[in-house]
């Protein structure tokens, strides 16, 4: 009688990782059909195991099915990029948030110091034309 006990919880393990196994290679060819980037995190969290049992049990294929997607490139308007994984595309949105934030208060500066320059440029004109109709009253 343990025997059969034995055997019937040997046979629900393996029923157990059976369905895990199934359920990671689901959720790679999910992300590989959604064409998004294949991570530890993203497979861990499709197909509903730790990152742990991803790292115990797939790391070889995961590791090589990430390192073919970072060798690929992407075309972006018209320029090829590497693939990107979504944390490195969060980081790279916010450097160029805060790069064109940046530039955009040197643009508002430039653009006020050249109002400026404009301004004193009229000065000057006003003056040399002030200067221009006094010497031509004092020819005549």
């Amino acid at each position: 009688m343990s025997n059969d006990k034995f055997d019937g919880a040997k046979h629900a393990r393996e029923q157990r990782s059976l369905k895990k196994r199934r359920a990671v290679e689901e959720a790679i060819e999910s992300l590989k059909a959604a064409n998004e980037t294949i991570t530890f995190m993203a497979v861990a969290k499709l197909a509903g195991v730790s990152r742990q049992y991803l790292y115990n049990n797939f790391k070889d294929a995961l590791s090589s099915i990430r390192d073919d997607d970072r060798a690929t490139k992407v075309k972006i308007d018209g320029i090829s990029v590497p693939a990107r994984t979504p944390d490195e595309s969060r980081h790279v949105e916010a450097l160029l948030r805060n790069k064109v934030a940046k530039l955009k208060k040197e643009l508002a500066s430039v653009r006020h110091e050249n109002a400026r320059l404009k301004n004193a440029l009229e000065k000057e004109r006003g003056k040399a034309e002030h200067y221009r109709q006094n010497w031509i009253n004092s020819r005549s």
